[in-house]
């Protein structure tokens, strides 16, 4: 709940998934939900500025949550969570949902073999980038 809290008060979450998200949905990743995580991330932040709107300021995020536990079954229940382990897969979740890479290529990456830093660096870089182009940094 907490992390949650913090991310719709985060100013460009909102304004990305008010509109600009459905640009960037990946229907056919078999990674993550096929953008039901960021559908229900967008219903959620649309409700509660709809509920700031209208002078109540409560949301019951209970579409949310069965989407939540759809994607990782341990925050289906009701029972304390982790706060951290909550938003580490909820955003690695969120940024496969909104991956501009539809096809992750297979890369095998040699291993550093006494080579510079900056060089490995710059090739895990590269690899990095060729598969994952999302919106959210997980």
């Amino acid at each position: 709940n907490a992390s949650l809290q913090c991310l719709v008060h985060t100013p460009l979450l909102p304004r990305y998934f008010n509109v600009e998200y459905r640009y960037d949905l990946n229907i056919e990743s078999t990674w993550g939900m096929a953008g039901k995580l960021a559908v229900a991330l967008s219903e959620l932040l649309a409700d509660v500025e709809s509920a700031k709107a209208n002078g109540t300021g409560v949301v019951a995020p209970r579409a949310f949550r069965r989407t939540i536990g759809d994607f990782q079954p341990q925050f289906a229940g009701w029972r304390q969570q982790d706060a951290q382990e909550f938003l580490s897969l909820f955003l690695a979740g969120l940024s496969e949902d909104v991956n501009r890479t539809r096809r992750k290529p297979y890369m095998e990456l040699k291993d550093s073999g006494g080579r510079p830093d900056p060089e490995v660096a710059r090739e895990f870089w590269s690899a990095h980038c060729t598969r994952e182009q999302s919106a959210i940094a997980a």
